[in-house]
């Protein structure tokens, strides 16, 4: 790609990329030190005293202290750093440093460890250390023979690493709790599979000293509704208990499961045999919290030498000094805290509970959040009218109220929050006492005051305590709510670009509330952090104690020890996720964490990177002049940024990108947030209409749409930053469809709720709420206007997204100016700019049609208004301003006509008439005198024809630029005047106005004929039903048509079981066919076969009646038989001779099975006439007869 590079994008091979800077951050005056390499630095990972790093060609360096190495060289300054000899035959991708051991995982997915290796962290059960990097196998056992697990990416902390495969799961080994697994022997030499994890969709884990974290893809809905587990999977304790009292019942789901770790009384794992601590651990210096006997203490420098070892440190107080077999504390700290509780003003309560959570006691949920899940509780008791709650079952309870909550199916431990061991009464009563002493206020909780706290529902007792307010408010229709995050995400983005619906899962020593359950328990399997399931979290970062987490929105939220600050608020400590304090336009959007001390990376006003520190001894920012930095990396005391130095051209156009894609997401979050979600409420309280609120929900869908899209986009450029900085890893240019179509929809969605007046139906509801003076409003709409009307600066607001396609437009043409104009990557770069900049204009236009249309119906309203107006309908032009007259017209004749994007409409008075654009030809009449008017209605005409052809949403730059629109279209239509197909719509090919080709012609009495036309004609093979009313049934042609009549071969099903095969000439039977009739199973009870003349048998023919056992053949005219002829029956009689009306009359031959034969006149009566022969029986024609009518001869007429 740099050979590419035209002489104007010098200037980024003059610069320096990848070079790397440290620093520790304990001192006041801080200098970033460059480290020098020959190649650029890809990734940086730091322990408490080493760090290791990776550079372009897949070389692996180290530096800082390595007691590891032994004979070797144990000590390397940073600004020196030696090669690992041992992988120069790997190419490695990816590298990672816990506090005293490394490892790197190699471009075909093996893992290579070194370092300390006490407590297995390495994965090497014959070496207590290991010096240089050593393979360690990764096997999958319930595969025979065990196969090879593909690593993607490493993560180590102080007695423990995790490594995620490439099918995204968690595999562990090591020493603690930190692992994940279900086990009570330590170390695990082996890596082993994190199974709790197993089946989600890991993309990242990080490691503190003693904690872990994993980001996870949220699973779709289907899968995360399972039913939920009643007991845990390993203690068998209830999952939820119920406490009836005499005038409510609490509801409970704090269980907390102790199994699956075997920990000792001070807390640490249990070793196996012979295992040592790790070298240099015993000089290693921190800060720490720890929880001893109830009480919150803060260790110094000072402190651990008293307090011994790292190892020998107390996690929790359960079953500690002074717990006296309890959870709970006595009565006197009780009282002390609820008088501290009881001084606390409300909003800060929450406050005093996290900061000074008692070990072992279990968190109290504030009042307001307390009242909140009452008011929805007694809601539900109004609107189901039940009498009592038992005869709800308890998983019904908690599902119904918390959807999702409670663990993931087969989680043991279930909910954060409380210990097990005390007796249920003595539970209830501590959660009673505290309850009392709070507020009563019924105001809404914050959120974050809410998130990470033990739930419990305290529920009326009786119904008739059910306040009269709640049971009007439940008995109020609901409005289905509008999810405003794509479920799943956008499905057409699928694997391309991050997700963002996504969860923190935590595990490991919780002492400093690192976890971010809201409590200081440990967790020996993985947890979810479910304030954090709905913030977008894109990066997760651990120090020691502390841990981080970025989401898309650029925002970070920290939880754990706050010692040093290192937090960024001053929460000290917090045990759930919090808002890092930033300055109010400080985008932050990459993370490091160390041991007491946070690095963040972040925009501000201009696109390149500001560096801030959060840690002891804190400074407001470290930044060298034409620096674009890439990442920071934080560890022990250290800190490194990864940058590029006094580059332009490329890279600095990628980081522009990336940069606005951020900033521009953060304003599409703020609109959602802060004007989109009370809009919605709005529209539920106040009557909209129900059109107005539909399209207001399909409004919030597309907008929700298209931020999702923009925080993916923005996380994928971010990404790409780091790694692959190539023109065909930009998704916006690989598949702009996305983009191009998400944009469209968006627009289609604010003009159609334009068009229908919704902005000004929001304008008093948006006045009561914002006020007279919608500062907030402006702000984001970047409106300067004095006294603009409210809905005019709603408009303003949703159409803002539209200005950021130039911007898309501008930087990809930036980007092309670097690279030369033959290359593959300027053409690409210029093909997306022309496809944004082409769907700005598109949408430009389409905006100004919305307007003109929106002030149209607010100048003319009435009955034809309300008829007329929907939402995806533009007015093009109207007679009003264009004149148009209707040929031939009477003189006082008043009529309208008005033209839109898919219909011309003819009004008359108080008539009008639709006709679709799709089905409307234009013809150019001479002898009208209006040539520039006619000029302008047919242009307009043709345009408009032609944009629905083509469809409206399409944004190419060729629509409406032919002279005329096709004369051979497919389109729908209802015939109103043709007296043939009144009120029947037909749906197929047209060709100058008129039916042509395949098509489909449905009439109002059922009829319908599928088949091919020709001059608005049925011609050519179809498909014909008609309904019989009578029978209930249907009549069936299949066959040829000639100019709208049935005319050739073709076969007819009647609706009483007849079936004619045969020709057809003007819709009747003409020629040679076949007759079938009546109902018989097996076979007809009579067939003809012969000639027919418009629809009557004439001519010769054979017909069988099986059912009287008789066949005719001979001569047929108008459906009777006459002229010659021959019967046979299945009696035995034979007769041959002449026919008159269907009956035998005149001269003829009658022959019997005895070979009696009579030779003849025949006459109506049966009566002998004429000349007799060959008579037989005795020669008496009497009894020949009688003979003959013995075996029930007839003559009847054929039908």
């Amino acid at each position: 790609m740099e050979s590419q590079r035209k002489s104007s994008g010098e200037a980024d091979r003059s610069g320096e990329r990848g070079s790397l800077h440290t620093w520790k951050g304990y001192s006041y005056s801080v200098t970033p030190e460059r480290v020098l390499l020959s190649r650029p630095v890809l990734q940086a990972a730091l322990g408490t005293r080493h760090g290791v790093l990776l550079v372009e060609g897949g070389q692996v360096y180290s530096f800082g202290e390595f007691p590891w190495k032994q004979s070797q060289v144990s000590e390397v300054g940073p600004l020196k750093p030696v090669l690992e000899s041992t992988l120069s035959g790997q190419r490695v991708v990816a590298v990672a440093a816990g506090s005293f051991h490394s490892g790197a995982v190699t471009e075909d997915g093996g893992v290579h460890m070194w370092g300390e290796n006490s407590f297995g962290q390495c994965g090497l059960s014959s070496l207590t250390v290991v010096p240089n990097p050593t393979p360690v196998a990764v096997l999958d056992p319930d595969t025979s023979p065990p196969h090879t697990i593909r690593v993607l990416e490493l993560a180590c902390g102080e007695q423990h690493s995790l490594a995620l495969s490439a099918q995204h799961e968690v595999w562990a080994w090591g020493s603690g709790c930190q692992l994940g697994l279900v086990t009570t022997i330590f170390p695990v030499w082996k890596p082993q599979k994190v199974e709790h994890l197993a089946g989600r969709h890991v993309l990242q884990v990080a490691c503190g000293a003693f904690h872990s974290l994993a980001l996870v893809r949220c699973q779709p809905p289907q899968e995360a509704r399972r039913p939920l587990p009643d007991k845990c999977g390993q203690c068998n304790q209830l999952l939820y208990t119920m406490t009836d009292k005499e005038d409510h019942v609490i509801i409970s789901d704090s269980h907390y499961c102790p199994l699956g770790v075997e920990l000792l009384a001070d807390g640490e794992a249990r070793l196996g045999p012979g295992r040592s601590p790790p070298l240099g651990l015993q000089n290693y210096e921190r800060g720490r919290t720890v929880a001893q006997n109830g009480e919150v203490l803060t260790t110094t420098d000072s402190d651990i030498s008293a307090a011994g070892t790292d190892s020998d440190r107390t996690v929790g107080s359960v079953g500690g000094a002074g717990s006296q077999n309890s959870p709970y504390p006595d009565d006197q700290a009780v009282k002390e805290y609820l008088k501290k509780l009881e001084e606390t003003p409300p909003a800060d309560s929450l406050d005093l509970l996290t900061s000074e959570l008692i070990p072992g006691v279990m968190p109290v949920t504030t009042s307001s959040a307390l009242n909140s899940l009452v008011s929805s509780c007694a809601s539900a008791v109004g609107e189901r009218v039940v009498s009592t709650y038992e005869a709800l079952s308890l998983k019904k309870m908690i599902n119904y109220y918390y959807p999702g909550v409670g663990g993931v199916a087969g989680v043991p431990g279930g909910v954060p929050g409380g210990v097990p061991g005390g007796p249920a009464e003595e539970r209830v009563r501590l959660e009673e006492s505290m309850q009392g002493k709070k507020s009563c206020s019924t105001g809404d909780i914050r959120e974050e005051e809410a998130e990470g706290l033990s739930r419990r529902l305290s529920l009326p007792g009786l119904l008739s305590q059910v306040s009269p307010r709640l049971l009007r408010r439940a008995s109020r229709p609901r409005v289905r709510a509008v999810p405003l995050t794509p479920m799943g995400g956008l499905p057409e983005a699928g694997e391309l670009l991050p997700s963002l619906q996504t969860e923190v899962w935590s595990w490991g020593r919780g002492e400093e509330g690192q976890l971010g359950h809201g409590d200081n328990l440990p967790r020996l399997q993985p947890l979810c952090i479910k304030s954090l399931s709905s913030k977008e979290v894109v990066l997760v970062a651990a120090g020691a104690h502390h841990s981080l987490a970025l989401t898309a929105q650029s925002q970070v939220f920290s939880w754990g020890s706050n010692s040093s600050g290192q937090l960024g608020h001053m929460a000290c400590p917090t045990t759930i996720p919090r808002l890092a304090k930033l300055s109010e336009g400080i985008r932050v959007w990459d993370v490091g964490a160390g041991a007491q001390h946070t690095l963040l990376l972040a925009d501000g006003d201009c696109y390149q990177p500001i560096l801030y520190y959060s840690g002891q001894q804190v400074i407001e920012g470290v930044s060298g002049p034409h620096t674009h930095t890439l990442g920071v990396f934080a560890g022990g005391q250290s800190c490194v940024a990864l940058a590029d130095r006094n580059v332009m051209g490329f890279i600095a156009g990628l980081h522009e990108l990336a940069a606005a894609e951020r900033k521009f997401y953060c304003k599409l979050s703020s609109v959602k947030n802060h004007i989109l979600r009370p809009l919605l409420d709005l529209g539920e309280n106040y009557s909209l209409g129900p059109a107005s609120t539909v399209l207001l929900q399909s409004l919030a869908r597309c907008y929700s749409r298209l931020c999702h899209l923009t925080g993916q986009h923005s996380a994928s450029l971010t990404a790409n930053l780091r790694r692959r900085r190539e023109v065909k890893s930009l998704v916006m240019l690989e598949h702009a469809s996305i983009f191009l179509d998400t944009y469209n929809e968006y627009c289609c969605s604010v003009g159609n709720f334009l068009v229908m007046g919704g902005f000004q139906a929001l304008a008093k509801p948006s006045l009561d709420f914002f006020g007279k003076c919608p500062e907030l409003l402006q702000r984001l709409a970047e409106s300067s206007e004095e006294n603009i009307p409210l809905s005019d600066l709603l408009v303003t607001l949703f159409y803002l997204p539209m200005r950021h396609l130039h911007e898309y437009g501008r930087l990809l043409l930036k980007l092309g100016t670097c690279f030369e104009v033959s290359s593959v990557d300027y053409q690409k770069l210029q093909d997306g700019c022309s496809k944004f900049e082409a769907l700005a204009l598109h949408l430009k236009r389409k905006r100004k049609e919305a307007e003109y249309t929106y002030h149209f119906w607010k100048s003319f309203p009435g009955k034809m208004t309300d008829s007329l107006r929907k939402p995806h309908r533009r007015l093009i032009c109207e007679s009003s301003n264009k004149a148009l007259t209707l040929q031939n017209s009477g003189r006082f004749s008043v009529n309208w006509f008005i033209l839109f994007n898919d219909a011309l409409v003819h009004a008359q008075f108080s008539t009008h008439h639709v006709f679709p654009l799709a089905t409307l030809w234009a013809k150019w009449l001479r002898s009208i005198n209006q040539a520039v008017d006619q000029a302008m209605w047919l242009r307009s005409i043709n345009q408009g024809v032609d944009q629905a052809m083509s469809g409206a949403g399409q944004s190419g730059s060729g629509a409406g630029q032919r002279a005329e629109p096709p004369i051979s279209r497919t389109a729908s239509y209802t015939f109103y005047k043709d007296s043939r197909l009144k009120e029947a719509t037909y749906e197929g090919r047209w060709l100058a106005g008129k039916p042509n080709g395949r098509g489909m012609v449905k009439w109002l009495d059922g009829r319908i004929y599928t088949g091919t036309f020709k001059n608005g004609l049925e011609d050519g093979f179809g498909d014909y039903v008609i309904p019989s009313k009578t029978l209930n049934l249907n009549d069936h042609y299949q066959g040829h048509w000639k100019e709208g009549k049935m005319h050739g071969i073709g076969t007819y099903k009647y609706a009483t079981g007849e079936l004619y095969e045969g020709s057809f000439q003007d819709n009747m039977r003409h020629g040679h066919g076949m007759l079938r009739s009546g109902t018989l199973n097996s076979s007809s009870p009579s067939v003809f076969i012969g000639q027919w003349v418009h629809d009557k048998k004439t001519g010769y023919g054979v017909f069988d009646d099986i059912t009287r056992g008789e066949k005719y053949m001979g001569m047929w005219q108008d459906d009777q038989r006459q002229g010659t002829g021959v019967i046979v029956t299945q009696f035995g009689l034979y007769y041959e001779g002449a026919f008159n009306n269907n009956k035998m009359q005149g001269t003829g031959v009658l022959l019997s099975e005895d070979n009696t034969t009579y030779e003849g006149e025949f006459s109506e009566d049966w009566t002998l006439n004429g000349k007799v022969s060959n008579l037989s029986a005795g020669d008496d024609p009497a009894l020949f007869l009688h003979l003959c009518l013995e075996k029930r001869f007839e003559m009847n007429p054929v039908k």
